[in-house]
């Protein structure tokens, strides 16, 4: 008789950025070295060379390419786990290389690539 059982779960512990209001598709990007830390939270985007750096505001013409979900040190790392569809904390989300806090123009370019603040 065969036994059935769960061999284990996986699940995203800690403190994080995304939420389990509606599944989060993370994945993993490169980020321009030595450029600071970027917190949990922080509002990324892509630079000209495809590396993440943060999205600096309201007033920045280009598109977030996604969410911080796991700090990273660019002088150690070279990518970092991001939220790139889903819901995150709007109490964690920040922009500019200060982290200050996310305005209602930044969450709406949010929502428009699906990240949706809650």
């Amino acid at each position: 008789m065969p036994i059935k059982g769960n061999l284990g779960t996986i699940s995203a512990g800690g403190e994080r950025a995304h939420t389990d209001h509606h599944p989060a598709v993370t994945g993993t990007a490169p980020v321009k070295a030595d450029n600071g830390e970027y917190p949990i939270g922080l509002i990324v985007k892509e630079d000209e060379n495809g590396d993440l750096v943060p999205y600096i505001g309201e007033a920045d013409t280009d598109t977030p390419a996604a969410v911080i979900d796991e700090p990273v040190d660019t002088a150690t790392e070279t990518s970092a786990f991001t939220l790139v569809h889903g819901t995150a904390r709007q109490s964690v989300l920040k922009i500019g290389a200060d982290g200050d806090p996310a305005t209602e123009a930044d969450i709406n370019k949010l929502a428009t690539i699906g990240i949706y603040a809650v």
